[in-house]
């Protein structure tokens, strides 16, 4: 299975070259660090896997994101054609769309998630799809690998962003990139604040009584 989707991904890298040179393909899906978890749920490893399909996917530009970068409306409507290489690094506004659809492929109830991402937030939409937010816990730095994270913020960007952490190095949604939207946000020149960590909730209650059992020994 790990071989299959190693093709996959291969096979995806070789679309864009230049990226490629970025990000080796090992360094896609198996990297992990010490200092950094692994979500072992079964839908945190099917998010790592299907957000890397949905970045890579050409889709119509956002009407804001079209807009805000004077796009005609018959250029935008391919992403591929107006990113050419670059098409799996360059963000379409699509954020909540890729997310959505990578959670529905990996198992869990999308029906909830047909919003962006500051309404999956505010309206705790998350929850309601299976998530927990262990914000209380986790930076976007020290998030678990498959863990959905949410932001708010951004000047002229009213509807917030959400990604997945897929390796230490790699935050993907509708595109990928090499640290998270709060590092910097090259669209609206201002970071974006991290409001949601998001773990299943089986996976959550295993991290929450494993730091319980801890705490129990000092």
């Amino acid at each position: 299975m790990r071989f299959i989707l190693m093709m996959l991904v291969a096979a995806i890298l070789l679309d864009i070259p230049a990226y490629a040179q970025e990000l080796p393909i090992e360094a896609v899906m198996e990297e992990e660090a010490a200092d950094v978890e692994v979500c072992q749920d079964f839908i945190c490893t099917r998010l790592r896997q299907e957000i890397l399909v949905e970045a890579s996917k050409c889709r119509p530009l956002a009407s804001f994101k079209r807009r805000r970068m004077r796009v005609k409306r018959t250029k935008a409507a391919n992403s591929c054609k107006l990113f050419n290489d670059a098409n799996y690094k360059q963000s379409k506004g699509k954020c909540s769309a890729a997310v959505r659809s990578a959670c529905e492929r990996a198992g869990v109830d999308a029906g909830y998630l047909q919003h962006n991402a500051y309404d999956l937030q505010k309206r705790g939409l998350m929850e309601k799809a299976g998530f927990v937010n262990m914000i209380w816990k986790y930076n976007e730095k020290s998030a678990p690998l498959g863990a959905v994270l949410i932001y708010v913020g951004g000047v002229g960007h009213r509807y917030g962003h959400v990604e997945v952490r897929v390796n230490p190095n790699l935050y993907c949604s509708d595109y990928c990139n090499s640290h998270p939207v709060s590092a910097q946000s090259v669209a609206t020149s201002r970071g974006f604040k991290l409001v949601g960590v998001y773990l299943p909730f089986t996976s959550s209650i295993q991290i929450t009584s494993t730091n319980e059992g801890k705490s129990g020994h000092n």
